[in-house]
């Protein structure tokens, strides 16, 4: 599953290549106005937890997660 994660401020003093977070997810990185958004694609719920719980333990803010609708097969959002 595809999730955007939006983190507070920019995460200034955290490398998002770690290791570690690429251990849960597949993560891209996008600057915005307010923050930053990662773009993570999980295998799982447990994935994302793990994730989520180091996003906190490296001390950035989550103010917003949600997941984005993916298109099935026939090429419809669901």
């Amino acid at each position: 599953m595809l999730y955007h994660i939006r983190i507070d401020g920019s995460p200034r003093g955290v490398d998002l290549r770690d290791a570690r977070l690429h251990d849960f997810a597949d993560i891209v990185e996008t600057p915005t106005g307010s923050g930053t958004v990662l773009s993570c694609r999980v295998p799982d719920k447990a994935a994302l937890t793990g994730l989520v719980a180091l996003l906190h333990d490296l001390g950035l803010d989550i103010t917003e997660l949600h997941v984005v609708p993916e298109p099935d097969a026939e090429g419809e959002v669901g």
